[in-house]
């Protein structure tokens, strides 16, 4: 990877953390394919227990073969699965079903005869970006020949963990906005606390830790330790338990 690279890739990070609500979208997505060099690229959500795909977006919609006909059992043959059992899969790093297989023995996988073959799909490039518990999130590119270089591999994997935080912070932030009515309710009462305890509070509510608190309020953890040492002090209260009951109840 040479400094062009970085620097393209410095700037689909920068783009990624300027829309942090919600899911990845396709436009994101469609940053990644050019990227990468590849034809499509996905994010989904697996669960390695049941080798089932929970949820995946593509920057092709048209092309997401999720609810297609036997495309979720065959998916369940993905090499990517038995590459996470063996530990050559981990969290961070990045396959390609090539380094798994060869032609002929990927090719007998109805997931390829029959789904990917068809639509001119000859390689994929996996990387695990999350996991938690039994589910992962991954991120997928397909390639209509076979084959990822180094550099393909180190845009992907350094991505990873951007992609990850990026997705975190989204969560959090469409928790919140699904407690913000009765919070802010709540909040109404507790008019002792300044506009940034107040900020605290809603992310305290949506379950974030003091390091994602942190990162979406752009200020350091001792600061938000501090915050909340105040709040507690304000409320009455001892631990964070105490907080997330008196803004959540009723």
């Amino acid at each position: 990877m040479d400094a062009r690279d970085l620097r393209l890739a410095l700037d689909v990070v920068r783009e990624l953390n300027e829309d942090i609500t919600g899911e990845l979208d396709q436009d994101a997505l469609g940053r990644f394919t050019a990227l990468v060099g590849c034809d499509m690229a996905s994010y989904a959500v697996t669960d390695h227990g049941s080798c089932l795909v929970v949820d995946a977006s593509t920057d092709q919609p048209e092309h997401n073969l999720l609810g297609t006909p036997g495309f979720a059992e065959a998916l369940r043959e993905h090499p990517g699965f038995g590459a996470y059992r063996s530990g050559k899969l981990a969290l961070g790093s990045s396959i390609a079903l090539s380094d798994l297989g060869d032609r002929r023995a990927l090719g007998r996988l109805a997931l390829f005869a029959e789904y990917w073959r068809p639509r001119g799909i000859s390689d994929q490039l996996v990387c695990v970006i999350g996991l938690d518990g039994r589910r992962g999130t991954v991120l997928t590119f397909n390639r209509s020949r076979r084959g990822f270089s180094r550099r393909d591999r180190d845009v992907v994997e350094l991505l990873a963990p951007h992609v990850r935080q990026r997705l975190t912070i989204g969560k959090r932030m469409a928790e919140l906005a699904r407690l913000a009515e009765p919070v802010d309710r709540a909040l109404d009462r507790l008019s002792a606390l300044t506009p940034r305890e107040r900020d605290v509070t809603r992310h305290v509510a949506a379950g974030a830790t003091d390091r994602e608190i942190a990162r979406m309020l752009l200020i350091s953890h001792r600061t938000v330790h501090k915050h909340l040492e105040q709040i507690y002090r304000k409320l009455g209260l001892t631990n964070r338990t105490g907080l997330l009951a008196l803004v959540t109840r009723g």
